[in-house]
């Protein structure tokens, strides 16, 4: 579970009719999304187009400070970070949602999908769709919504999404969560940018870990789960501590946590905990470490937030190679325990960007 705040500021609504004309687009500002950076936002308009259709003019950054490219290939978790920031419009836009309100995130999964294939130079995502999203009321006030989102470059479908999660009152999360903890500066040595997809320090957010605890069976089993693998196959990734191993060998490796409060991109809008675009960045470098890719992309990712990760104790992230390679994806599951209990879980599947077969365009 992680919050997404926002700023306090007026409350918008939308103002198109289900009349089958091509919808009224209204400007979608920073604060509406949740970003105080401008060059952060990738939804730049949006509209409804029928009583249970929505759709965004989309526009990924040529760069961005997060979600990077990768040997000049889009970078597939910009995905995620379109489908967050569709529902926050929709909650604000469509159910009134006040702007002082917080998003409790629950689920988000994502998928890069075939249909530009040796389209090299093909555009990057112009449009997201949604449609009937899934909502429930508390009394007038937005209580959980739920939303599937289709992703498009012109008429090709490229990508898909979904993501859940409860809408909070100000007054409502100052109850639940009553002040901000004093912080010290970020403990613990960065793993080497490079090996984590990164050129500074600063964007690290894992540590070396001392030992390699076994993970913990969960009563219920895991809550999201890799599709069925086909045969492994036969050269794997280089592993975490170096040498090579095959990629049907189940492996577990951990690292400890390391989140800078002072992030400006990490933690735009709120720094009481760790937030949703931060916890999955740490999954992505710690899957990026178990698999050993030098240049690695994430064209999938189901992930579960199951509590807060909070910034002033220890939580480690922990990654296991699952079975073999499907479609030469590699399956990885991540898991954030904190005070012995999971706080999220993921399961992600990385290709090798430099040979991958790029379902996503070449940036500009």
């Amino acid at each position: 579970m992680t919050a997404l705040a926002a700023r306090p500021d007026q409350n918008m609504r939308s103002r198109t009719p289900s009349t089958g004309e091509p919808p009224i687009m209204s400007l979608v500002p920073p604060h509406l999304v949740h970003r105080s950076d401008e060059s952060d936002v990738l939804l730049t308009h949006f509209g409804q187009s029928d009583a249970d259709t929505y759709q965004f003019a989309v526009q990924w950054p040529t760069t961005h400070a997060l979600f990077s490219s990768v040997l000049g290939r889009a970078n597939p978790m910009l995905i995620a970070e379109t489908v967050r920031q569709a529902g926050t419009v929709l909650a604000h836009m469509v159910y009134e949602a006040p702007m002082d309100d917080q998003f409790l995130l629950w689920n988000l999964r994502y998928e890069s999908l075939p249909g530009l294939h040796g389209t090299a130079g093909t555009p990057t995502p112009t449009e997201a769709v949604i449609r009937n999203p899934e909502v429930t009321l508390r009394g007038r006030r937005l209580a959980t919504i739920r939303i599937e989102m289709d992703l498009f470059a012109g008429p090709l479908r490229i990508g898909q999404g979904e993501a859940s999660a409860n809408c909070l009152s100000a007054a409502a999360y100052r109850r639940l969560r009553p002040g901000v903890v004093d912080l010290a500066d970020v403990p613990r040595t960065p793993i080497p940018p490079f090996r984590v997809g990164k050129e500074s320090e600063r964007d690290v957010m894992l540590s070396p870990s001392e030992t390699v605890p076994a993970v913990a069976a969960e009563p219920a089993g895991p809550a999201v789960s890799a599709e069925p693998a086909g045969p492994a196959e036969p050269d794997g990734p280089t592993g975490p501590t170096g040498p090579a191993v095959p990629v049907g060998t189940p492996r577990t490796a951990s690292w400890q946590l390391r989140a800078d409060r002072n992030h400006p991109v990490i933690f735009d809008s709120q720094s009481d905990h760790l937030p949703g675009r931060g916890i999955i960045e740490a999954m992505r470098q710690a899957a990026q470490l178990a698999s050993g890719l030098e240049h690695a992309l994430v064209p999938s990712m189901n992930a579960e937030f199951r509590r807060y990760v909070e910034l002033d104790r220890p939580c480690t992230v922990s990654a296991e190679i699952l079975g073999g390679r499907r479609d030469g994806r590699i399956p990885i599951e991540v898991t954030m325990r904190q005070d012995n209990e999971v706080a999220a879980l993921a399961v992600l599947y990385l290709e090798d960007a430099a040979t991958a077969r790029h379902d996503l365009p070449v940036g500009p």
